[in-house]
């Protein structure tokens, strides 16, 4: 059998360029070439995304299934979903010689993209056809779990027995699903973090940054509070936001820079670079097993990460005594007092310093490159 796989990655929706999505997989574009694979992006096209690289093709019709619609047009858009996909696949796998392998693999869905995958591949030759899904989200949990569970057999059911594999990028949540799934998880680092030379900033003026365009389960809500807080603290500190958090500067409150939602990676390493505070009051239901690139991203970029307890980033913290950074975000007013206590600790500083290096060893591009040798040698 041929050593070089081609690895097609299936984005049912980019969900407009927000997120993790688009530098989650150009990273495996990198990690695939270290590999000598070829790569290919399938991806459902959406107006005013900036330019995609030329491994991505957008010939999939699979976003309208997200939308709130009625059962006879959710069915009719998963035969939709699931005919683009074939109509891309059939040419590769009917003309498929006997040496050629293709890996699958999709990590950003919901159970009717998944369904549509198994009925796009039920009729087409799978002998050399491996089937790659990463969950994220707490699925076990989630009221539509059974079908998730039946999915992942039919899905297992139509390859070689060794030629479907299960991920994750929480240990939390690859346990919890292992259990309810009864599939072992492959935890996989996150690759998409890059080593940013830290800027030197004004030590009077720290720069907090709530990073990415603004959701509830973010802890909009908080951030706002935070923005709209008199303190003493106020001129010691910057908060930065996206434009659409509609935050507000008042009067002994602390200044606000707001920035565009889906910043360009460039501008978004510049502000890694220049943080100071990266904050991450996060939901603690939506993050209980659930990681966060941001959180990481910042670790590794020598930021000092605060967040909410009971929370996928809490425990990450725990296991590094750095138990100072979890926060009670119910007064803003003791949260920049916190804030303005955690930036002059040194004990902190050295233990994340010690976090930052073990993040650095396993949060990289070789070592995601070589969890997919892994488990296509398997």
């Amino acid at each position: 059998m041929n050593d070089s796989p081609i690895f097609i990655s299936l984005i049912p929706n980019l969900m407009g360029g927000e997120g993790h999505i688009i530098p989650y997989h150009k990273s495996i574009t990198k990690a695939t070439k270290t590999l000598g694979w070829h790569h290919e992006v399938i991806y459902s096209p959406e107006e005013n995304l900036t330019l995609l690289p030329d491994n991505w093709y957008g010939c999939l019709k699979g976003n309208k299934l997200e939308n709130d619609e009625n059962f006879a047009d959710k069915f009719k858009q998963v035969i939709i979903f699931s005919d683009s996909i074939r109509n891309y696949l059939k040419e590769k796998l009917v003309k498929n010689n006997s040496s050629q392998s293709y890996i699958i693999f999709i990590e950003r869905f919901i159970h009717l993209q998944l369904f549509a995958l198994w009925l796009a591949l039920l009729f087409l030759p799978k002998d050399n056809l491996y089937i790659w899904v990463l969950y994220r989200h707490n699925f076990h949990q989630h009221k539509t779990r059974f079908f998730y569970k039946i999915l992942n057999k039919l899905l297992k059911n139509l390859v070689n027995i060794n030629n479907f594999s299960l991920f994750s990028d929480s240990e939390l949540l690859a346990n919890s699903m292992t259990k309810y799934f009864e599939e072992p998880l492959t935890v996989m680092p996150i690759p998409h973090t890059e080593f940013v030379e830290k800027i030197d900033n004004n030590k009077d003026n720290i720069i907090c940054w709530w990073a990415g365009p603004p959701r509830s389960e973010k802890g909009w809500d908080i951030i706002k509070k935070l923005s709209q807080c008199q303190t003493i603290f106020a001129n010691k500190f910057t908060l930065v936001a996206s434009k659409s958090a509609d935050l507000i500067m008042i009067n002994n409150g602390v200044k606000v820079i707001l920035l565009d939602d889906n910043l360009p990676r460039k501008d978004y390493g510049y502000w890694l670079a220049k943080t100071d505070i990266m904050l991450i009051p996060y939901n603690s239901i939506a993050y209980q097993e659930r990681t966060s690139g941001v959180f990481t991203e910042s670790v590794i970029a020598g930021n000092i990460p605060v967040t909410t307890v009971n929370t996928w980033m809490a425990e990450e913290l725990l296991k590094f005594g750095l138990d100072q950074l979890i926060l009670n975000w119910d007064n803003s007013e003791q949260v920049w007092e916190k804030i303005n206590n955690i930036i002059k600790c040194k004990e902190t500083k050295t233990k994340l310093k010690i976090m930052q290096k073990a993040y650095s060893q396993f949060h990289n591009l070789s070592n995601f490159a070589n969890q997919f040798k892994i488990s296509f040698m398997k």
